[in-house]
């Protein structure tokens, strides 16, 4: 039985190597059971490692690249990142998504129903987006970059206030006058400054737009939604772990396989023993014209 092909996939930003190249053509693979249970124990949220670990499983080339880690999809822009999770959920679910979502108006909080179709949220994009953008501020010409994921694992790791992880992901992003900016120095740039540099990213991103709006239903008021891919993922195979459980017993106790064995299949190739188990357990033809 022939393997399920891999899915080509184009970067909306891509990966600049240190000779200013950019690598956006990949090929995404299906999910192994390995990585489907992994994401579904990796609770509300999967944290920034724990995504590139996935990525760096289920995305087999990337473009000249010859070997893709974790440490590779760690420098993958944040948007990049959510890019490749639509791929995937839209390849095991499809590319539909129904949200539910309360109104927040006082004295209604009807339920809603949000109907989204992932491949809308980000459409390839044939242009290549810049390795940086510029912004001309008062103090000088700031460049500023897209976050990353090693930026999202460095947050995921600082301690204090909001106010000052925010200040220490901007210290990352954004060089003036090809000085890098240390948390303070960013905070000590007057608030026009940082609100220009700010406005840039947001304009000049190549990331999904993942913010949503809708009517409810009942009141007519504004829902204002904001998707996470990898967490819309991990949560829909969490509520399918017990499925796979299911599914490893079976195939192990039918085909003395291991478990590791059975969790390195792709769920197409799981789904395809099962149906051929079940097949000769009710007598009918494995293949037609067999018996």
């Amino acid at each position: 039985m022939l393997l399920e092909p891999p899915i080509p996939v184009l970067l909306p930003h891509g990966l600049f190597d240190e000779d200013g190249r950019c690598h956006r053509q990949g090929e995404l693979r299906p999910l192994t059971g390995r990585e489907e249970w992994a994401l579904a124990q990796a609770g509300e949220r999967p944290g920034p490692r724990a995504v590139s670990a996935l990525l760096a499983a289920c995305l087999g080339r990337l473009g000249d690249y010859p070997r893709v880690d974790a440490a590779l999809t760690a420098c993958l822009t944040r948007g990049d990142r959510h890019h490749l999770a639509l791929h995937l959920r839209a390849r095991m679910y499809g590319d539909r998504v129904t949200l539910v979502a309360r109104c927040p108006a006082p004295g209604c909080e009807a339920m809603a129903d949000v109907d989204v179709r992932l491949s809308a949220l980000s459409p390839e994009r044939a242009a290549d987006a810049p390795e940086v953008l510029t912004v001309a501020l008062p103090e000088g010409r700031a460049e500023v970059r897209e976050p990353t994921g090693e930026d999202d694992a460095l947050l995921a790791d600082a301690q204090g206030t909001r106010a000052e992880r925010s200040a220490l992901l901007w210290s990352r992003l954004v060089v003036v006058e090809g000085q890098a900016l240390a948390p303070d120095a960013w905070l000590s740039l007057p608030p026009r400054s940082r609100h220009a540099v700010a406005l840039a990213l947001a304009e000049g991103s190549s990331a999904p737009d993942l913010g949503l709006l809708a009517r409810c239903p009942k009141c007519a008021a504004w829902l204002e939604l904001e998707l996470d891919p990898f967490a819309l993922l991990a949560r829909e195979l969490r509520g399918g772990a017990a499925r796979l459980e299911t599914e490893v017993h079976v195939l192990a106790f039918h085909y003395h396989w291991s478990e590791a064995d059975i969790l390195a299949l792709p769920r197409s190739r799981r789904w395809r023993y099962l149906e051929l188990l079940r097949n000769e357990l009710e007598g009918r033809p494995l293949v037609d014209g067999w018996s």
